[in-house]
């Protein structure tokens, strides 16, 4: 079993998948735009958008915990501020937000990733 030299980070839980060289970079590019993807360490859906990115990419992305307040009062706070109504949603500043689980192609479009698969 391959070990991860850095320990999770995250309030959700760690998804067993393995990145991609595509989640890991789409990771990068979601927090050059300022994007957080606001979540809940209890929802399925939350879960089922972080196995899409898989351990490496996981742990890079700026998740929002919306629900433990006693451990994260400023991440709830950003909940409240930012009006989120149903999590998963990604926000990011000057474009629409996106509400529930969003395919890893999806975001790639969200975010303006270009590959080099694109012309």
């Amino acid at each position: 079993m391959k070990v991860s030299a850095q320990t999770w980070n995250q309030p959700i839980p760690e998804p067993a998948t393995e990145s991609t060289q595509l989640t890991i970079e789409l990771a990068e590019q979601l927090n050059k735009i300022g994007a957080k993807f606001f979540g809940a360490h209890w929802c399925p859906a939350c879960k089922e958008q972080m196995k899409l990115f898989g351990k490496q990419a996981g742990r890079e992305l700026n998740y929002v915990e919306c629900d433990l307040p006693d451990k994260y009062p400023d991440q709830l706070s950003q909940c409240r501020d930012e009006n989120i109504r149903s999590i998963p949603t990604w926000t990011r500043p000057g474009s629409t937000r996106l509400e529930g689980v969003q395919s890893i192609n999806a975001l790639e479009r969200w975010s303006d990733l270009k590959t080099p698969q694109q012309n």
